[in-house]
């Protein structure tokens, strides 16, 4: 059996209900203002279309020159961009904009994150802020994609503008068909 490995970076777009609907939901919780870290790590965020067509492609060399058999691949959209900025990006689309801008450093944020973990599990609740949260919004998420594209001819069909924006309305449609569905007392 010929295979290889297709690893996309973080992925956003239609069925994400994990990272854009997370950052969207700073804004409610007052969040907006505050960055941890030096601010200037970089993501490569790759949305679904752009994905699944690296598989398509994946298929197609392995199935014709198998020149990709038995290699790993970064899929991303190759397109880096700081995570502060993407979050901002995100804001902007649900037209919020921070009153302020105040850095947190990672240590402290850290410490905070396993205080409110500590409370939380004292109390049987959850917390947004945890070690975990800290960890994410200071990592570098971003590697060459050079090699898919090289091999299989891979190149972002949605570049990262277009993908937030997709992404925004896919959230918005998702909060609002959920708030618009009857109430049902169990």
């Amino acid at each position: 059996m010929v295979t290889c490995a297709l690893r996309p970076s973080v992925l956003c777009g239609p069925g994400d209900y994990q990272l854009v609907p997370s950052i969207h939901a700073c804004i409610a919780k007052y969040e907006t203002p505050f960055f941890i870290g030096n601010g200037f790590n970089l993501w490569d965020i790759t949305h679904v279309d752009n994905a699944a067509d690296a598989h398509v492609l994946a298929i197609e060399n392995l199935l014709s020159s198998r020149t990709a058999a038995g290699e790993a691949f970064f899929i991303q959209n190759n397109e880096p961009i700081v995570f502060r900025d993407f979050c901002l990006a995100i804001w902007a689309h649900f037209g919020h904009v921070p009153p302020f801008e105040m850095y947190i450093p990672k240590s402290l944020a850290y410490f905070a994150g396993l205080a409110c973990e500590t409370v939380t599990w004292l109390m049987g609740t959850t917390t947004t802020l945890s070690r975990r949260s800290v960890q994410d919004a200071c990592a570098t998420r971003y590697a060459s994609g050079n090699k898919a594209k090289d091999i299989l001819g891979y190149e972002a069909r949605i570049g990262i503008e277009e993908a937030i924006r997709l992404s925004c309305e896919v959230s918005r449609y998702h909060k609002r068909k959920f708030l618009l569905l009857p109430y049902s007392p169990k």
